[in-house]
């Protein structure tokens, strides 16, 4: 049977045919799960679509009555859609079939999300390691301190004495021992640098001036050569002491304040991620827009566990208290929805504090009329 010129169209466009492709395709999901009910007016048109257009027997006619139904299935099937079945479901090529984008996006984020794990027990036991060195160095420089306080000042019988010069040398030997690790722990982060323990100009001055007058005595006095020696050295050695102690408790705070609970939050953001990754991917609903809001996600998710500490006020901290601020991190990450509303909150604050006063001064102005 031969059809009039003015009611074939031609070849159709390629959008039509994606289309007429992406409706086989639809029905074919609806069948193979059985989560909607096919009608079977619709069903039909569908399906001949795909035939009439092999025969050749397209026509804007049919074009309109497929495209209506096309929109009924999609109605059908939603909230799947194409392209969330395009990207979950593979399609079957001969034997073998092609990742999909779902596939791929559960491998990167578990990947990632592993890798990130990794990262934060590292920079966490990095960081307890350092805190206990630190503070162990601190609480044995006070106990040795106050016992060679005891020893240099106190008359004490011998009895007495000999106990606490034990105790002082096992001190010195923890001191010892505690600083060593120490500067191991600080040459990671430093990437192997060390403090050169170069004196300031002043003390450099003064003991060269202190070296001059030694030798300017007739007689040199070794023993006083030896004392000023060994000054400068003990000034040397609590100066890098010092210093690595110092920028060991700077870099500690930078590990607490910013980079942990950054860590933190990107997890936990991370773990949210996969979560509604396996809601989308179990629904059918999974598609390339997912993956941006994901993407946005893990940035908000890790930005805030960062900032989450400079919004509580005393009171919310203590309401808090129950949960650490790494917890706390974690959960903002994780739910980043939190943070938002917190920050609105403030905001809102800020509005009325500002409005105040000029509300007062209206009030005031018209008490005076």
């Amino acid at each position: 049977m031969s059809r009039k010129n003015n009611e074939s169209i031609g070849p159709v466009s390629p959008e039509i045919a994606q289309v007429i492709s992406d409706g086989q395709r639809l029905i074919a999901y609806i069948a193979r799960n059985g989560g909607a009910e096919l009608s079977a007016d619709v069903t039909q048109i569908i399906v001949d679509a795909k035939y009439k257009l092999l025969r050749d027997e397209w026509s804007a006619e049919v074009e309109t009555v497929f495209l209506l139904n096309y929109d009924k299935l999609a109605k059908i099937v939603y909230p799947v859609t194409i392209e969330s079945v395009n990207a979950v479901i593979p399609v079957l090529t001969g034997k073998s079939s092609k990742p999909t984008k779902a596939a791929y996006a559960v491998s990167w984020y578990r990947r990632y999300t592993l890798l990130a794990l990794l990262l934060l027990l590292t920079t966490q036991i990095y960081y307890l390691f350092g805190k206990e060195l630190s503070s162990n160095l601190h609480s044995i420089f006070e106990q040795r301190e106050k016992i060679q306080i005891q020893l240099d000042k106190e008359v004490i019988p011998k009895e007495e004495g000999a106990p606490l010069s034990i105790q002082l040398a096992r001190l010195n030997q923890q001191l010892d021992a505690n600083y060593k690790l120490l500067m191991h722990w600080n040459k990671l982060w430093s990437f192997g640098g060390t403090f050169s323990g170069s004196m300031p100009t002043y003390f450099q001055t003064k003991y060269e001036m202190q070296k001059k007058a030694i030798y300017r005595d007739r007689v040199v006095n070794q023993s006083q050569l030896d004392n000023l020696e060994l000054n400068r050295s003990l000034h040397q050695a609590r100066m890098v002491f010092f210093e690595n102690v110092l920028s060991a408790n700077s870099v500690l705070k930078v590990l607490q304040g910013y980079i942990l609970p950054l860590m933190y939050g990107l997890l936990g953001a991370f773990i949210f991620v996969l979560r509604s990754l396996l809601k989308e991917i179990k629904s059918i609903t999974y598609t390339f827009s997912s993956e941006i809001r994901y993407r946005l996600r893990l940035t908000l998710g890790a930005l805030g566990g960062m900032i989450i500490g400079w919004f509580l006020k005393p009171e919310e901290a203590t309401a808090l208290a129950s949960l650490s601020p790494m917890a706390l991190a974690f959960l903002m990450g994780y739910n980043v929805d939190v943070l938002f509303s917190l920050m609105d909150k403030i905001i809102d604050s800020l509005k009325q504090a500002i409005d105040k006063p000029g509300e007062s001064k209206s009030a005031q102005g018209q008490a005076k009329a």
